[in-house]
């Protein structure tokens, strides 16, 4: 609890998010030595014990398991992170647009069909959006949050973070007292707009505050949305973050959903006052090219190349924290 709780207070909070359904462990484990490396201090990944591993491995290739903290997610079953995308393949024309799209590489041809690799597929619905025919619908693999908890409070975890957007204030809160029964240590809340008004965000976010310390809130701007580093992308999240801090949310703050390396610039000028940054889409997006080959870890040049391009996002984003 200590290492996060110094990271968080020192607000300079770099945390890469490898994504709460991203259950593909090479690349979890290549994204955590990278990012790792780069001298981002926090890494968030999917609830289970295989995945938590490949996060543990990556880190420690990377020498930085004193400095970087592991955080795991889990959320409600309204919540876009824990999504899968489902083919129908009756209504499916094999036109391929859904394939080319794909920001994980999840979805592929086989047997004269366009499959869904589970384990790639991070619920961001791109593909869904494309699709002229309506034939991929978004799926939800649910476990209530507390249940997936269960099987790692004995591994390396320093932090829980609980995804709850849902339109059921009821079934926020109860799912919050529920993890507080299993966990005690550093939480964050991840909670966007989408579902909610503005007063009803705040009055959820001030009840959950309430109930612990060591807590802090990651404002979703637009979740999984920051495929582009420019300031329109990044907006929502600065413009959340603005009005949790208007409304004296006195709590460690960290923007994400939209986010880039203009985050952080962005809510300097603002005066949003937070104390890092967390980066999914964009993060990943630019050390793919180079993490995909199979032989990532045996070829020098592209570990360079990936940990360059993470440090150079990493100098972005420092440079206004």
């Amino acid at each position: 609890m200590e290492k996060i709780k110094n990271i968080l207070a020192g607000g300079k909070c770099l945390k890469l998010v490898c994504g709460a359904g991203n259950e593909d462990v090479k690349e979890i484990e290549k994204l955590s030595y990278v990012y790792s490396s780069a001298g981002f201090n926090m890494i968030d990944v999917s609830a289970k014990n295989d995945i938590l591993n490949a996060a543990i491995s990556g880190i420690k290739r990377a020498g930085q398991g004193n400095n970087t903290a592991l955080c795991v997610s889990v959320g409600l079953q309204e919540d876009i992170h824990l999504t899968k995308a489902v083919v129908n393949n009756i209504k499916c024309e094999m036109c391929g647009n859904c394939i080319s799209v794909c920001p994980q590489g999840a979805l592929f041809i086989e047997d004269n069909k366009i499959l869904v690799d589970e384990k790639k597929c991070i619920g961001c619905s791109i593909c869904i959006n494309q699709c002229k025919n309506e034939a991929i619908v978004s799926e939800h693999k649910y476990k209530a949050p507390y249940a997936m908890l269960l099987p790692l409070l004995s591994e390396q975890i320093d932090c829980v973070e609980f995804h709850c957007s849902s339109s059921n204030e009821e079934h926020i809160i109860d799912s919050w007292n529920k993890i507080l029964s299993v966990y005690n240590g550093c939480l964050s809340i991840c909670i966007d707009r989408a579902k909610l008004s503005d007063d009803k965000v705040i009055s959820i976010v001030k009840k959950m505050i309430n109930t612990k310390n060591d807590i802090m809130i990651q404002a979703d701007g637009k979740p999984m949305s920051g495929n582009s580093d420019d300031y329109k992308s990044t907006l929502q999240t600065v413009a959340f973050g603005e009005l949790l801090r208007s409304n004296k949310i006195d709590v460690f703050l960290i923007l994400s959903g939209g986010t880039n390396s203009k985050t952080s610039q962005l809510a300097k000028m603002c005066n949003v006052n937070i104390n890092g940054v967390a980066i999914g889409s964009y993060a990943r997006k630019i050390v793919k090219p180079f993490i995909n080959s199979d032989d990532f870890f045996e070829n020098q040049t592209l570990k360079m190349q990936a940990i360059n391009a993470a440090k150079e996002l990493a100098d972005n984003i420092l440079k206004y924290l």
